[in-house]
């Protein structure tokens, strides 16, 4: 690998993809350390309650083993994280490709264009929905 002036190897990366690998790096860093010291999850820790995702781990180990009636059973809503982090992802570079194909007309091909007029009309509403279904999901839980 070489590495540019600034030290940099992602130099030439997207935004967006640097983010979403910096995402990743986290998460993992951040469970591997949960592991080590054994914590678990931290909110139910801090509050004594159950937090959102819970079963969202053992939902997606069910999905990977593609036992989906489990991970449903584990977390109905496990199929939404992808498609939310998908969706914080994609809409600045969305809302982008959108202003250029109005600047310059067939820049831009028309199916790229209609789904990223969809994300950049939508994602936002999209996205609000998902976090409802969670936190009613969530109330639901604490409920029963």
């Amino acid at each position: 690998m070489s590495s540019s002036k600034n030290g940099s190897f992602l130099e030439g990366v997207p935004g967006f993809v640097r983010d979403a690998l910096s995402l990743c790096l986290f998460i993992a860093g951040t469970a591997i350390a949960l592991y080590l010291v054994d914590l678990g999850c931290i909110f139910k820790t801090m509050t004594g309650l159950s937090c959102p995702g819970c079963g969202m781990t053992r939902a997606w180990l069910s999905a990977l083993r593609l036992d989906f009636s489990s991970a449903l059973a584990y977390h109905p809503l496990f199929w939404a994280v992808p498609i939310a982090i998908a969706l914080v992802y994609v809409q600045a570079p969305c809302a982008e490709l959108v202003c250029r194909a109005e600047q310059e007309p067939g820049s831009v091909g028309r199916a790229l264009l209609g789904v990223c007029s969809f994300v950049v009309k939508h994602g936002t509403m999209l996205l609000s929905a998902l976090i409802a279904a969670f936190l009613a999901l969530w109330v639901i839980r604490m409920i029963e």
